[in-house]
This record gives structure tokens, C-alpha cells and sequence, in this order.
């Protein structure tokens, strides 16, 4: 069984530092420091009672973190390297999306390395599109690929037609009072 827990901060941001840095063990530059953490909202992703990976995210903020309204940036899509491969990256990616479409976010936006081929595949497998490549955004001057997820609008739960945004009140079709 998996489940997300929000990260307690200032109370957690050094297992958030410790579990990045063995997320991202093969670019330590990556790793977030404490400040980075501390503007973040943070979910441990626990599978059977154990940490198994991670999802930060910027809220009503593009990637670069520039201000954005309804907007969710996917600043770290962690998994611990022993869970690798099992699936848990797919949850957590499934789960994020559920996330954005729950609080009335759109579009989700995250930006990864080139060189991230597997994050890269999972998040077209999902829906998101590659919006642009930004060269030499990485410390080490490797392109980051920043894609984006535009969600549908959600269905009115009256008549079924879609609202004009994730966040309406109102539906324009059957006008039946403030949803």
C-alpha cells in the first residue's frame, strides 16, 4: 500500500536533504539545500511504512520558479535508488497529476535533464510535452527539458459538461448555482 504524507517543515528538511542526496546520488549538484526545501511543499511517498521517494512543489509558480497563477511546478520527482524500477516513480507521477487536478492547478510544469531519458518517457507517458529545452540550466551545463501538463477542465458534477477552469463556481451551461 502507498500513501503520501506532507512533510513537517523546518522539522523535516534534513531527512528531505538526506533523502536527496541518495535520490540523486549520480549528480550531487542537484541536491537541494535547506532554503530550497523551506519554499517548497513536500510529500514523503511511504510504501508498506518505509520512504520510499519524494514529490516537491512550487505552488502557482512556473519552472525557475517565476510566479505563475493556477500553475504547479514539479520541482523533484524522487524515488530512492533500492525502490527504482518497481513502479513508484509511475505512482508518484499519477499521484502529482491527482494533486494538481484536487487544488485546482493548470498547467503542471517540471523540468529534468536531458540526459533523464527514464522521468522523461514517464512524464510523455502521462501526457506531459516537451514546451522547450533550456541549455546549460543544469550546474554542469547539461540542457533541462521543461515540459508541461495541461489538464482538461473538469466536468460539472450537474450536468456533466466541462467548466471553463479547474477552480469555477459556476456552470455556463446549466446555471444551476454556485458549484
Amino acid at each position: 500500500m502507498v500513501e503520501f504524507k506532507k512533510v513537517i517543515v523546518p522539522d523535516e528538511i534534513e531527512a528531505l536533504c538526506d533523502f536527496d542526496q541518495e535520490a540523486f546520488s549520480l549528480h550531487p549538484q542537484d541536491v537541494f539545500p535547506p532554503q530550497v526545501w523551506e519554499k517548497c511543499e513536500s510529500y514523503w511517498m511511504i510504501a508498506d511504512g518505509e520512504v520510499v521517494g519524494c514529490s516537491a512543489f512550487l505552488l502557482n509558480a512556473d519552472y525557475n520558479a517565476q510566479p505563475r497563477r493556477g500553475c504547479l511546478c514539479i520541482e523533484s520527482t524522487g524515488v530512492r535508488p533500492e525502490f527504482q524500477g518497481r513502479g513508484f516513480g509511475r505512482q508518484q507521477k499519477e499521484w502529482q497529476i491527482r494533486y494538481a487536478q484536487d487544488g485546482g492547478f493548470n498547467p503542471i510544469v517540471t523540468i529534468m535533464r536531458q540526459s533523464n531519458t527514464r522521468i522523461v518517457r514517464l512524464n510523455e507517458s502521462v501526457g506531459f510535452t516537451v514546451r522547450k529545452i533550456d541549455d546549460h540550466y543544469y550546474p554542469d551545463g547539461e540542457p533541462g527539458i521543461v515540459m508541461e501538463l495541461n489538464l482538461p477542465a473538469p466536468a460539472c458534477p450537474r450536468c456533466g459538461e466541462p467548466l471553463r477552469t479547474p477552480r469555477a463556481k459556476q456552470c455556463r451551461f446549466c446555471h444551476d448555482g454556485w458549484h
